[in-house]
C-alpha cells in the first residue's frame, strides 16, 4: 500500500517524515535566483477557504521536494555506466557505446481539485511488445538521436507534442458534449511545463536488452477544469494517479508498464508531496462509481449523491473498486428491466442490462478508516434488522453494516470488502467491494466513461472481468 494513508484524528490527515527526516531540506531549490523565480511561477495557488492553518500549510514552497533532487548536469545527461544495467540473465553487461538511450518523459502535475492536492502523472497507452492484442499504459518515450539540437531540445519537441495530442483529445470530447463552452479550451492553451531535471536508472527486471533509460522530469502547471473529461477507448493519453501504478497497476482494465511499477518501488519519494512544515501528505486511492450513463454524465458535471438512507453505513457518499463498479455500471440495482416514465427502455433482456452503462473514475483520501469484517458484530440498527426480515442477503451479512452510520464519530471512512454468503435454493449472495465516506471535499472525479454492454453476459456474473470502454 501507498505510504501516509491514514490518520490518527479529524484534524491531522497529514502523515510523518521517516528516515530521520532526510527530506528537511526540500525549501532549499538548485539554481540562482531565476531558477527560484520560474520555480515560484509553478507555485499552486490553493483555494484555502475550507482549510485551516493548523492543518496545512502551502505558502511559498515546494511541496513536492523530490524535483530538487534531480540532476541538472547536462554535461553527464548521456554518460551511463553499462556495467550496471543487467543482462536478461541477471548478469551485468559489457560497454557498448553504440546502443541507444531511452529518454523516459515524466511529465506531472499537482492536482489541486481536491481539498488535498495529489500527484498526476501523463502516460500514453501502447500496444504491448509481443502481445498484438494488448495495450499498457507506459511513459512517454523515444530513443536519442546525435544531432544539432540538444537532448533538452528533442524532450521539449515530445513533451510539446504529447500535450498537443492531449489537449486535441480534450478538445475532441468537449465538440462531443454540446453542453460544454469554450471556457476550458482557453484553460489549456494557458498551461506551462517546465523542465525540473532528470535522474538514471537501470531496470533489473524490465530491461532486457541493456537499453540505458533516464527519466526527464517536466512539471505542468494545473490549471482546475469545470468539469472531468470523458475518455473512451480512442484515447491513449491519459493522466494517472499513483495508486493506479503502485496499488493496483492498472487503469481501470488495463495494465501499467511493469517498468513503470518498478521505477516508483525503487523510488518512492517520486509519489510524495509535502507541505511547508515538512508533513507527508496522504496519497489517495483510485476508486470508482457505477450506474446508468446519462445518471453518471450528471454526476460528473454537479457532483456525487448521497446514497439512501436504507444503505449498508447510511447515507453518505459511497465509491468501489472498478469491477465491483461493474455491477451498476452495467446492470440495474435489481438487475430487473427498466423504463423511463416516456416508456423507452434504458434496458434490454430480462436481467436489467443498460444500454448504455457509464463509471466514475475517481480519488479518495481515505483519512482514519473502519473495515467491517464478516465475522464482526452484527449491526443493531432498527433499519438493518427490519430489512434483514425480508431479505436473506443482509440477514446473513449483518456484520457488513452500519446504517446508523456510527462509524462516522470516530473514522472518515467504512470499508467492506468482497464476500460472498450461500443462500437458500442454491442462490449466491455478492457483497461488493464499498467505500463510505463522510466528506465530500476529500474526494474528486478526475474521468468519466462510458462502458461497451454489448458483448458482456446478460445478467450480472461476479466472475465476468473482459469490461471494456466505448
Amino acid at each position: 500500500m501507498l505510504p501516509g494513508n491514514s490518520s490518527k484524528n479529524k484534524n491531522n490527515r497529514l502523515g510523518t517524515i521517516t528516515n530521520g527526516g532526510k527530506k528537511s531540506k526540500h525549501n532549499n531549490h538548485d539554481g540562482n535566483d531565476e531558477d527560484h523565480d520560474d520555480m515560484n511561477e509553478l507555485l499552486l495557488q490553493y483555494n484555502l477557504e475550507k482549510m485551516t492553518e493548523d492543518e496545512y500549510d502551502f505558502n511559498h514552497c515546494d511541496i513536492y521536494p523530490f524535483a530538487s533532487t534531480l540532476s541538472k548536469d547536462f554535461e553527464s545527461l548521456l554518460d551511463f555506466d553499462f556495467e550496471d544495467v543487467p543482462d536478461s540473465d541477471g548478469a551485468s553487461g559489457d560497454d557498448d557505446s553504440g546502443e541507444d538511450v531511452k529518454l523516459n518523459l515524466c511529465i506531472y502535475q499537482i492536482n489541486t481539485s481536491c481539498e488535498i492536492p495529489f500527484l498526476e502523472f501523463l502516460m500514453i497507452r501502447r500496444q504491448q511488445q509481443h502481445h498484438e492484442n494488448k495495450k499498457v499504459f507506459e511513459f512517454p518515450h523515444f530513443d536519442y538521436v546525435s544531432s544539432k539540437r540538444t537532448v533538452l531540445q528533442q524532450a521539449e519537441h515530445y513533451v510539446s507534442h504529447t500535450l498537443a495530442t492531449l489537449e486535441k483529445q480534450q478538445d475532441h470530447n468537449d465538440n462531443d458534449n454540446n453542453d460544454h463552452n469554450g471556457d476550458d479550451k482557453e484553460e489549456n492553451n494557458n498551461g506551462i511545463t517546465k523542465f525540473r531535471g532528470f535522474f538514471k536508472h537501470s531496470s533489473k527486471k524490465c530491461d532486457k536488452q541493456k537499453q540505458p533509460n533516464i527519466y526527464l522530469f517536466f512539471q505542468k502547471y494545473f490549471k482546475k477544469l469545470k468539469h472531468p473529461y470523458q475518455l473512451s477507448k480512442q484515447n491513449d493519453v491519459w493522466w494517472i494517479v499513483t495508486s493506479e501504478i503502485v496499488n493496483f497497476k492498472k487503469v481501470m482494465y488495463t495494465d501499467v508498464d511493469a517498468s513503470v511499477y518498478e521505477l516508483f518501488i525503487r523510488n518512492q519519494e517520486i509519489m510524495h508531496l509535502y507541505d511547508c512544515k515538512g508533513r507527508l501528505l496522504e496519497t489517495p486511492t483510485v476508486c470508482y462509481y457505477g450506474d446508468q450513463f446519462q445518471k453518471i454524465k450528471y454526476l460528473a458535471f454537479f457532483g456525487l449523491l448521497k446514497a439512501p438512507i436504507k444503505s449498508s453505513f447510511g447515507p453518505f457518499y459511497v465509491a468501489t473498486n472498478f469491477l465491483s463498479s461493474m455491477k451498476y455500471a452495467c446492470y440495474t440495482h435489481d438487475q430487473k428491466s427498466f423504463e423511463l416514465y416516456s416508456g423507452e427502455s434504458i434496458t434490454s433482456g430480462k436481467h436489467g442490462k443498460y444500454k448504455e452503462g457509464g463509471v466514475l473514475r475517481m480519488v479518495l483520501f481515505i483519512g482514519k478508516m473502519k473495515a467491517f469484517l464478516k465475522d464482526g458484530p452484527p449491526d443493531d440498527s432498527q433499519i438493518s434488522q427490519e430489512l434483514a426480515k425480508t431479505d436473506e442477503s443482509i440477514d446473513k451479512l449483518m456484520a457488513l453494516r452500519d446504517s446508523n452510520g456510527n462509524w462516522t464519530e470516530e473514522y472518515d471512512t467504512a470499508y467492506s470488502g468482497l464476500y460472498f454468503v450461500a443462500l437458500q435454493e442454491g442462490a449466491v449472495a455478492v457483497n461488493t467491494v464499498e467505500w463510505f465516506f463522510k466528506n465530500y471535499n476529500h474526494s474528486a472525479v478526475i474521468s468519466y466513461h462510458k462502458m461497451d454492454t454489448g458483448d458482456i453476459p446478460d445478467k450480472f456474473d461476479v466472475d465476468y472481468t473482459n469490461y471494456v470502454l466505448q
